[in-house]
Order: C-alpha cells, then sequence, then structure tokens
C-alpha cells in the first residue's frame, strides 16, 4: 500500500483539506474560493490527475483504496469526497437496489474507512441526489458514531450562482449545527457564454462533445446542455465548445483540462461547479466562525453572570425568603448563587461547543 505524504503547508494554514476522487478540481477550487488550502487531492484518473496538477493542485495520482493515510490521522480539518456516483444515476433503472452492490463503482465504503482513519474535524461528501436512499440507510448511522452533528442538503445549483440546473446531494457532518445555504437570483445561459436561451442550461453532462442532431425532435428534450443550445439555435449544427461547457460549470476562463478532447470534456461534465463548491465550503466556515464568536465572548458573559449574581445576592440579604435565618441567609445565597452561576456557565458551554 502507497503511503500518502501530505502537501506541506504553512504551519497556520487556515483550513487544511484532503479531497478524494477530486476529478479535475471544481470542488477544489471552491474550497479554495472560500479559504481552505489542499493537503492532498486523490484522483486516480490520469487526465484529470494531470489537470490537477497544472492548475496547482497537490494531485496524487492513485486509487483512494491503495493509499495509506496514517500520516494524515488527527492533521485534516476537512475530508471532501465525491464518490463516484454511476451506479446511482439517472440512467440506472435499478440505481438504489444496485448501487450498493456495485463494488466497483460505489465508493461510500472507501470514504467512510478513510474518515475513520483521518478522523477529519469535518467531512464533507458530494453526490447523485438519487444516492439520497442508500446514504440515509448505509451511510449517515456510521456518520452519527463519528459526528455530534450530520445534516444532508439537496441543492440545485442554478440556486447558488451557477447558471446550469444541477441538484446534487451533501452530506455535511462535524462538530457543528451547519445553516443551510440561502438562494440567489438565477442566471441564464445567455448571462454565461451569450447563447439565446434566457433559463439556467440543462446539466452538463460528460458527453457534450458528441453536441446533438439538428432533427426537430430533440428540440424538447432538456436532458443536457447541448439540448438548449439546439433549441436557442433552431437546430443549427454546433455543439457546445469546451470553454461554453466550463462556463456553464464556473470554471474559471483558460482553465488548464489536460488530455484529449473526450477526456476534456468528461472532466468538466464530472466536475462539483466550484461556485457551488464555495457555497458549501463558506456554510461550514460560517459554523466555525459562530462558535468561535461564542467562545471569544465567554469572558464578558461570565463577569456579566458575575454581576447579576451580586446583585441577586444583595437583594436576598435585603428582604430574606420567608422561613429563613438570618444565621441561613449566606450559607442560602452561596449555595443557590452557586447553582444558578454553574447553570448560566453550562449553557454557555453548550453553545460553544
Amino acid at each position: 500500500m502507497l503511503s500518502l505524504h501530505p502537501h506541506t503547508l504553512p504551519a497556520r494554514a487556515p483550513v487544511r483539506v484532503l479531497e478524494l476522487f477530486a476529478g479535475a478540481g471544481g470542488a477544489a477550487l471552491g474550497l479554495h474560493a472560500a479559504g481552505f488550502e489542499h493537503v492532498a487531492c486523490v484522483e486516480r484518473d490520469a487526465s484529470a490527475a494531470a489537470t490537477l496538477r497544472a492548475a496547482g493542485f497537490p494531485a496524487v495520482e492513485a486509487d483512494v483504496r491503495d493509499l495509506d493515510y496514517a500520516s494524515l490521522a488527527g492533521t485534516i480539518d476537512v475530508l471532501w469526497a465525491s464518490p463516484p456516483c454511476q451506479a446511482w444515476s439517472k440512467a440506472n433503472q435499478h440505481a438504489d437496489q444496485k448501487g450498493a452492490e456495485d463494488v466497483d463503482r460505489n465508493g461510500w465504503p472507501w470514504t467512510l474507512r478513510v474518515v475513520r482513519l483521518v478522523r477529519p474535524r469535518w467531512a464533507i461528501f458530494e453526490n447523485v441526489k438519487n444516492a439520497r436512499a442508500y446514504v440515509e440507510r448505509t451511510v449517515v448511522p456510521e456518520l452519527r458514531k463519528l459526528f455530534a452533528h450530520v445534516v444532508i442538503w439537496v441543492l440545485n445549483a442554478a440556486d447558488h450562482g451557477v447558471p446550469q440546473s444541477r441538484t446534487r446531494l451533501f452530506v455535511i457532518a462535524g462538530p457543528l449545527a451547519v445553516s443551510p445555504p440561502r438562494s440567489e437570483p438565477r442566471r441564464s445561459m445567455r448571462d454565461a457564454i451569450g447563447v439565446a436561451y434566457d433559463k439556467p442550461a440543462p446539466c452538463v453532462m460528460t458527453n457534450e462533445w458528441k453536441g446533438r442532431p439538428t432533427d426537430p425532435s430533440w428540440w424538447k428534450k432538456l436532458n443536457n446542455a447541448s439540448d438548449a443550445l439546439a433549441i436557442a439555435t433552431k437546430g443549427a449544427r454546433r455543439k457546445l465548445t469546451l470553454g461554453e461547457c466550463a462556463a456553464l460549470q464556473t470554471f474559471p476562463e483558460g482553465y488548464p483540462f489536460t488530455g484529449d478532447v473526450e477526456a476534456r470534456y468528461r472532466q468538466v461534465g464530472n466536475a462539483v461547479p466550484p461556485v457551488l463548491a464555495a457555497v458549501v465550503a463558506r456554510a461550514v466556515r460560517a459554523a466555525e466562525e459562530g462558535a468561535e464568536t461564542v467562545r471569544e465572548s465567554l469572558p464578558a458573559l461570565g463577569a456579566l453572570a458575575d454581576r447579576v449574581l451580586a446583585r441577586a445576592v444583595v437583594l436576598v440579604r435585603g428582604r430574606p425568603p420567608r422561613g429563613i435565618g438570618a444565621e441561613d441567609i449566606d450559607r442560602f445565597v452561596l449555595r443557590h448563587a452557586g447553582r444558578l452561576r454553574a447553570h448560566v456557565v453550562d449553557v454557555i458551554d453548550k453553545r460553544a461547543a
């Protein structure tokens, strides 16, 4: 088994990320935009790994199952994984029944193994929404053994700044509750690439390099982005360029996709839209920053609690409760004030945890 050696980062890197099934770097770009830094991006496809390297990410060209993660145990803030989704794709009519049996393409067990070994503070998973039943039945119970909070979101990229209708499942597990991101105004295909289609594009697929036939029967079949192009151009013979597909996925212009034509289109079609990944990453970051704000306020809250309790002590001594003799007042005050302060501190600590 190959030992995974982490990419060298500054001692106080903002957030240290290990990414599995990294593809060409869509999620990596989003995580980087949110201020996170990668120690490694694991990807077994040679072309996609070459793209990661060309883009400046610490690519490890290997199968997730073939690596030894011992050196990373206890050092990772966020583990992001996008396990293979083909077993649960719409094309698989028996996705839920057969997905778990598809040993070669069901990456969830491999991912959970790495989570147990590495023990990240946060684990974020992305997949197609058809995997939800399997995830709720098999993955979430395991995550609840390891993390205090586990949530599932189904997000449409079109609601979060991506000019494309692309619905994805996200599982976020960590020590804190995370609030889902708010929807944003939608961007159209025209906004992104100038095509006369005033809605978000249908999902960018791996086979966009083939284009679509000019037969008008295709014009109402919105299965992928090229179908919208056929409608917008009334069947003119043209396919979406790689650059257009990348723009619909929110990759930056000139991103260095590597490999032959089919490989590059496949990398774009399989990617997590960087803008969507950044939205999810910022939600996690917001949870951390909110907890940090509470932690920073603890001394002030403690001082306030002491002032309130001191005032309560004065009031009790001035007007002792019925049945309490003068000789018992101090004992009464100390006992009940101590309990009240312990309760206040306990509430504050739980909120900051």
